[in-house]
């Protein structure tokens, strides 16, 4: 058996423990040292079925990040825009009725058919014509026309203005429209019950086999990768192999990547990652030293309401609940001090705290409440950074950046005798200690938490210890995925562990906020796609719409989105706690160069469809496992 070893059908010592049971033809016999391992993000999943375009289907096991391409990306860590299928960013006339696209010459599908503006145009116009895939609304809403006007230019004709009509085509996590082969699809029947296996790749690598009980993808670098836009772009990508596989629970991936078996793990809980770190010193996170998580995710967590409720409709009472909140003490004993804080309700990535966070902060401090039987109050502190980071150094950690670039600006005072107050304005009453509404009953709050989002439950449980402490009766209900999301939707809850604060990589934020609007108000009860905690706020829908008539690049995005924030902060509408933090631990034993907080060059996130850009950057080390577990 050679030292260095081949990687055969995963059904070794390490899997046989691991108790999973592959259920589809063994996996390929190929070098380790060639083979990058990937944690997939939607755990075990019996995927047939590739035709993306239509609702129910599942990409992020490896299909949107090693096969499907579109227009562009923006990575939010970064901010960086990348042109991806299109050679430039989009082209708009002067009244923005207009889009032009050029395209990148010498694309290929990896069937050997040229990409061309036809692909473009079949992809808008078959979803116009068959209703029933994602994007069929959207396109017959803002396309009056879409042609070819050459090989490689594609011209859209919009039914009235629409500057950011190119974010269907962009990609900031995988909420895109990818490009359809016209010359598979026109040859379908029925495209919507076309299953498009094997499907055909317009990225860097091919599908080669798959397990069909959901346990693994394997997936092979082209041979003609310099006939894609990750070749274009950035070069080679380095793994010859990709495998996105599912390991089970996190025991299993902590022992998969303690034998260099599992090079990238999607998420683990503080408690894994400490056990891995000290099992495998080749296992890395975003920070070297505490707090390790990378914190750069596009969404925050926070505690919402359905507005339509009593007593949540009362913009005092939920004030009240934000300033029952002890954040610094939810941080340390929810999340082992590895949480930022986000007071404004957007995400607060490096970005988003240049451009928003940051900036705000003196408005933040400044900010005032009127308290009846109290008087004006200043709940912002700024000095909770510094704080949690007190905290870290006696527990012996080392604090090596700015804390306020650790974990955030600043949040709101642990002020429940000015919360007492402002409950007792709005009619509450407190005695021996518990609260009444104002009809007498008892005050009740259940708070809806995900467990297959950890930290979701984590918040829910962290949240209700505080309010009990207040003298609120607080439930957390944990409730599965389907269920959690139904609710959400349909606002069948009081309280509930969500993240609905966003955020991006470019100072755009109308696409991630007009969902805020009157507009798309739908009563309890009904489905609502956007703005769940049924908020109604004139003020913000008048500045949503300023932003709405104003190019992506406008600077005065910036000053409208501030304005906007402050109106959130002002209402509360729902109380923005931290931004999601993830353990993304990656094995540097077989491959290196991953991105860091010392070398961000683009998002860590492998889950995302810019994982397929950042291949190219990493390093072979010319290591590969021990020959136990190879021939």
């Amino acid at each position: 058996m050679k030292k260095a070893g081949r990687f055969f059908i995963l059904a070794f010592a390490l899997f046989l423990a691991t108790t999973v049971v592959l259920g589809a033809p063994v996996l390929p016999n190929v070098p380790r040292g060639d083979l990058l391992i990937v944690d997939a993000l939607h755990g075990r999943l019996a995927v047939t079925d590739f035709n993306i375009w239509k609702p129910g289907t599942q990409a992020g096991n490896g299909i949107q990040q090693m096969l499907m391409d579109t227009l562009w990306y923006v990575d939010p860590t970064s901010g960086e825009w990348i042109n991806a299928l299109a050679e430039e960013p989009p082209i708009y006339n002067e009244d923005s009725t207009v889009m032009t696209v050029k395209l990148r010459k010498g694309i290929y599908w990896s069937d050997g058919v040229e990409f061309t503006a036809d692909d473009v145009v079949f992809t808008v116009k078959l979803q116009m014509e068959n209703p029933g895939f994602n994007y069929s609304g959207p396109f017959k809403t803002y396309v009056k026309n879409v042609y070819a006007k050459d090989k490689y230019t594609v011209v859209f004709e919009l039914t009235k203005p629409y500057p950011r009509f190119h974010n269907f085509f962009t990609v900031l996590i995988y909420g895109a429209c990818y490009i359809m082969p016209k010359h598979v699809f026109e040859k379908v029947e029925d495209p919507l019950k076309f299953r498009f296996d094997p499907p055909v790749s317009l990225g860097p690598y091919v599908l080669k086999d798959y397990d069909k009980a959901g346990y693994w993808w394997f997936f092979e670098r082209r041979e003609d990768w310099q006939r894609t836009s990750v070749g274009m772009v950035y070069g080679k990508p380095k793994p010859k192999y990709v495998l996105f596989i599912y390991y089970g629970t996190d025991e299993k991936k902590v022992m998969a990547q303690a034998q260099h078996q599992l090079d990238c793990i999607f998420d683990l809980t503080p408690e894994a990652w400490e056990t891995l770190r000290k099992m495998n010193p080749y296992s890395k996170v975003w920070y070297d030293d505490f707090p390790w998580a990378w914190m750069d995710d596009v969404a925050a967590r926070g505690i919402c309401f359905n507005l339509e409720k009593f007593p949540y409709n009362l913009k005092e009472v939920r004030w009240a609940l934000a300033l029952a909140i002890d954040i610094k003490e939810v941080i340390i004993s929810g999340f082992n001090g590895i949480e930022r804080m986000a007071p404004l309700h957007e995400a607060p990535t490096t970005a988003f705290m240049k451009y928003y966070d940051k900036p705000l902060k003196e408005w933040l401090k400044e900010f005032e409440l009127l308290v009846p039987g109290y008087g004006k109050f200043k709940p912002f502190d700024d000095t909770l950074p510094q704080q949690i980071a007190e905290w870290a150094k006696e527990q012996g950690y080392k604090v090596t950046m700015d804390p306020e670039d650790i974990w955030g600006i600043g949040w709101w005072k642990y002020a429940p005798d000015v919360a007492e107050k402002l409950l007792i304005s709005a009619g509450f009453k407190k005695e021996n200690g518990k609260w009444y509404l104002p009809n007498g009953e008892p005050w009740k709050i259940t708070i809806l938490g995900l467990p297959a989002e950890i930290d979701s439950v984590r918040l829910a449980f962290a949240v209700a210890d505080q309010w009990r402490k207040f003298g609120i009766d607080v439930t957390v209900q944990s409730v599965e995925t389907g269920v959690f999301w139904t609710r959400w939707a349909l606002g069948d809850f009081d309280a509930g562990s969500y993240w609905p604060a966003s955020a991006s990589g470019i100072i755009d934020i109308w696409p991630l906020y007009q969902g805020w609007h009157k507009r798309y108000y739908q009563p309890t009860g009904g489905s609502a796609a956007s703005n769940q905690i049924r908020w109604v706020n004139n003020i913000a829908s008048d500045i949503i719409d300023k932003m709405a008539t104003l190019k992506p690049d406008d600077p005065r995005l910036i000053e409208y989105s501030r304005d906007l924030f402050k109106v959130f902060v002002e209402e509360m509408p729902f109380i923005s706690t931290v931004i999601n933090k993830k353990f993304n631990a990656y094995d540097t034993y077989v491959w290196t160069n991953f991105p860091s907080a010392e070398n961000p060059y683009m998002s860590t996130a492998w889950w995302w469809g810019t994982f397929k850009f950042l291949l190219p950057f990493l390093e072979p080390t010319g290591r590969a496992p021990s020959s136990e577990y190879g021939k």
